[in-house]
């Protein structure tokens, strides 16, 4: 299981660097395949807002952006990208910014005869996408130019990948590893407190049918409605990137969430699928 450090010093006191941390849960029977750290990806990217965009005089797919990046004057930089406008906010790779995903060292250079100072960078420069149709562009707003964008990235981050043994499957949840934490170093432990639901009696249209009681003793389920699909909050999407996992959307991401937190496999249907598939349409 892959461990975010930022997610489980949420649920418990850690003061141990990552290596020593590796070590102790080694120590104590658990197998720490790599240490992953995200920090060196993006080391040199900060937040850029792009000011203007004008044509490349020699080139037709390629642009001039005059980008803010909170130094005295702006930079100017080339890019191809599509997505490129005024107005948005970008993470700038600045001269002498080493970008591993790419094996890229940023340096001053000439496009087609037009300087550019740095490179506007997509999630595939960075390491968090296998491909990307253009530049990342930021969703948060007012954003300040020149502040350092790993943690608006999920890239001040660093994940263990953790293998534990078949009798330990209380350790495959970011609350299991915590506890065990807590129990190895004394730290105090935060486990996630959920708020009481008032769930209306009811059962939303739906029949449950058990075909194996043995196999399957219980079967609990609720309908929750007027659910709009959306993509997920940023800062969902980079907890589950960070476990490895592919964001889909709003729905299914939390029902992902969960099983990472917590180690209990949730699923979410449509209502109107399942009511078809009964009534054999």
């Amino acid at each position: 299981m892959r461990i975010s450090l930022n997610w489980l010093q949420e649920l418990v006191d850690l003061t141990m660097t990552p290596a020593e941390l590796a070590h102790t849960l080694t120590m104590a029977g658990f197998e720490v395949e790599d240490i992953e750290d995200r920090r060196t990806w993006a080391d040199g990217v900060v937040v850029g807002k792009v000011l203007e965009i004008q044509p490349h005089p020699n080139a037709d797919k390629l642009r001039v952006c005059t980008v803010d990046v909170g130094a005295a004057s702006p930079l100017n930089i080339v890019c191809g990208a599509s997505n490129a406008r005024a107005d948005i906010y970008v993470p700038i790779a600045t001269i002498g910014t080493y970008l591993p995903a790419v094996d890229l060292k940023i340096k001053p250079a000439k496009l087609r005869g037009v300087p550019s100072e740095g490179m506007i960078c997509s999630l595939a420069e960075l390491g968090l996408a296998k491909e990307s149709a253009g530049i990342h562009i930021f969703g948060q707003e007012n954003l300040q130019p020149g502040i350092d964008a790993r943690s608006l990235l999920g890239l001040d981050d660093v994940i263990l990948d953790l293998t534990s043994t078949a009798n330990r499957a209380d350790a495959l949840s970011m609350v299991g590893v915590a506890r065990e934490v807590s129990a190895l170093t004394g730290a105090a432990l935060r486990l996630p407190q959920a708020p009481e639901v008032s769930i209306p009696k009811g059962n939303g249209g739906l029949k449950l049918r058990i075909a194996s009681g043995q196999a399957c003793p219980a079967y609990i389920g609720t309908v929750i409605e007027k659910v709009k699909i959306a993509p997920s909050p940023t800062w969902l999407q980079g907890r589950l990137q960070a476990a490895g996992v592919r964001p889909i959307n709003n729905v299914v991401d939390i029902t992902n969430y969960i099983l990472l937190e917590w180690g209990q496999p949730l699923h979410a249907f449509d209502r109107d699928r399942l009511q078809s598939v009964a009534s054999g349409g």
